[in-house]
């Protein structure tokens, strides 16, 4: 049988907090929502005007109004604060074609012109080899203008792929990549230079109707 003394004394001092386990977060499942939309819903709508004024206005991209992202695109994000700190910008007359991957969770910076052919992957942010944990570090990207990327190539966080150079089809690159070079392979490697006549054009076509 149980005693007095045996029974515990109720506490008079604040209520505990509830554990973590089933507590309301608001704010992940705000984000959650909103990577839900923008990358299974936005992507697909076949318009340039609403796809473009989501990216702008939702999540803080700084995409030129000649610029041109096409079906597909999946966002990779932490959320619109994020973005507008790490600083996300897509310059004048460039494509980034259908089903391209874009991981805006650190900077990343694309130039006037660029051509960013369809499953293109570009990568800011990975997980740290060394640190224990398994943290993820993010490396600013940066892709200036009149560059081409090839169908399904890869580029890895903290690269920089100079003026006008070409990253072939399937190419995984990482580091820098010098003005008017050509690269290839896995990793990347120089196999040719432009020449700097080649540089003298615009992507000024018309955006199609639907798409």
């Amino acid at each position: 049988m149980m005693s007095a003394r045996d029974v515990p004394e109720r506490s008079t001092g604040p209520t505990p907090p509830l554990p973590e386990t089933g507590r309301f977060r608001p704010r992940p499942l705000a984000v959650g929502v909103l990577n839900y939309l923008t990358n299974h819903f936005v992507n697909r709508v076949p318009s340039y005007h609403v796809r473009h004024a989501w990216y702008r206005r939702a999540l803080g991209v700084q995409l030129h109004h000649d610029a041109g992202i096409h079906l597909g695109c999946y966002l990779w994000f932490y959320g619109p604060g994020q973005i507008r700190r790490s600083g996300v910008r897509i310059g004048a007359k460039t494509r980034v074609n259908r089903d391209c991957t874009l991981d805006v969770r650190g900077p990343l910076s694309i130039g006037d012109n660029v051509s960013i052919s369809p499953e293109v992957v570009i990568l800011t942010t990975q997980h740290s080899l060394d640190a224990p944990g398994f943290p993820t570090e993010s490396r600013a990207v940066v892709i200036e203008d009149h560059v081409w990327i090839g169908m399904r190539a890869m580029v890895l966080p903290g690269t920089t792929i100079g003026r006008g150079a070409v990253v072939a089809a399937g190419a995984v690159v990482r580091g820098e990549i010098p003005p008017l070079t050509v690269v290839a392979g896995v990793p990347a490697r120089p196999v040719a230079t432009r020449p700097e006549a080649a540089l003298d054009y615009d992507f000024d076509w018309p955006f199609p109707l639907f798409e």
